[in-house]
């Protein structure tokens, strides 16, 4: 039977383990938050859980965004094993069927690492490090036939799908429904407040391990140097206001500047859907970052915030997804200078050791 952690520390990872989950860990997630942890039941074994101190109540308040980072974490993990000559055996909610609710004392998965050095290495894997979220504007060029053909392929996962559409009406349409989402996402206090405790929009760069900063928003040269002055020069009660506003006005030059649209889809919403959208989304943006294609994700039209309901029938009418579908990531691609990628946290920070109570097993 599971049993809870007795107490956690913080600790190294068996040896084999450290250079897999420096891998891991580049993994995208909301916000930069990183909300894993793993617990070591052995050399070769380890779980990963969700971080409950890392989790967004009001951008993410069903924790699928966590779920779906937990996928990409899934993926970076078993493309780093095969590198260091290992195959991952991973079995997804070893504790059983999971819930809609969050449930801490359950792990997403079990990896198992088994000797294996023929597998060969992951094409991917050089991209790891250099993937990242890159929010600047994008060139309106043409995304190449082969490049669409490359991200549509780059995973076979049951039950999982992906769609594209460079078409500039199809584009048009799209962007107008994202400035609307952006609206109704920020129009709640609570989520603007969440939002820009993570978003550090008055420095330059995310100078934590977590988070980001203007950079990293898409804010740079003399146009982010006067957007944080302005901030800056406002009163304490306008701050928030001004940065919602600015958000917005982002999000608008952010969709009109999308050479094309993608996004994944999944047959159902479960636990295990949104695990699966996550390692899709990040093999195709392991992909485009091959291609030196850029990728930004924008996820506020695809949440059940009170009044999205209008916008995210749109886009799933849009999109021509079903009722009995759901759209897990919708991301914006193009061709951009790339940025820097943000903070990581160490690895030692997502380890726990844990001391089961005596008798327990």
């Amino acid at each position: 039977m599971m049993m809870m952690p007795h107490s956690e520390s913080t600790g190294d990872p068996p040896d084999i383990w450290r250079s897999i989950l420096f891998h891991a860990v580049a993994a995208p997630s909301p916000l930069n938050l990183q909300p894993w942890r793993v617990i070591p039941k052995g050399p070769l074994i380890l779980d990963l859980y969700l971080d409950t101190e890392r989790l967004l109540p009001r951008i993410d308040p069903t924790s699928r965004q966590v779920y779906i980072s937990s996928g990409a974490f899934i993926e970076n993990l078993e493309i780093a094993a095969r590198e260091a000559g290992f195959r991952a055996g991973i079995s997804l909610f070893p504790s059983g069927w999971p819930g809609t609710s969050q449930s801490p004392d359950q792990p997403v998965a079990r990896i198992e690492l088994a000797d294996e050095h023929n597998t060969g290495s992951d094409p991917l894997f050089s991209c790891l490090h250099t993937r990242h979220t890159n929010r600047r504007m994008y060139a309106v060029k043409e995304i190449p036939q082969e490049t669409c053909s490359a991200l549509a392929s780059s995973f076979d996962l049951e039950f999982t799908s992906f769609g594209f559409s460079a078409d500039s009406s199809f584009r048009e349409d799209l962007a107008g429904y994202l400035v609307e989402a952006a609206k109704i996402e920020l129009s709640d206090p609570d989520r603007l407040a969440e939002r820009l405790s993570h978003v550090r929009i008055t420095d330059r760069t995310g100078n934590r391990q977590d988070g980001y900063g203007s950079a990293e928003l898409g804010l740079c040269g003399i146009t982010g140097w006067l957007s944080r002055l302005r901030i800056r020069m406002h009163s304490p009660e306008s701050k928030n206001r001004s940065a919602k506003d600015l958000l917005i006005r982002l999000s608008q030059e952010q969709a009109e500047s999308a050479a094309a649209f993608g996004w994944i889809v999944t047959k159902g919403n479960s636990r295990y859907d949104q695990v699966r959208a996550g390692r899709a989304y990040e093999r195709v943006h392991l992909t485009a970052t091959s291609h030196d294609l850029s990728l930004h994700a924008i996820s506020p039209i695809l949440e059940s915030y009170p009044g999205m309901e209008v916008p995210g029938r749109k886009v799933r009418d849009l999109l021509a997804i079903p009722d009995t579908h759901t759209v897990q990531m919708l991301f914006r691609l193009g061709y951009s200078r790339p940025g820097s990628p943000p903070g990581r946290r160490g690895v030692k920070e997502f380890v726990r050791s844990v001391n089961l109570p005596e008798g327990s097993s």
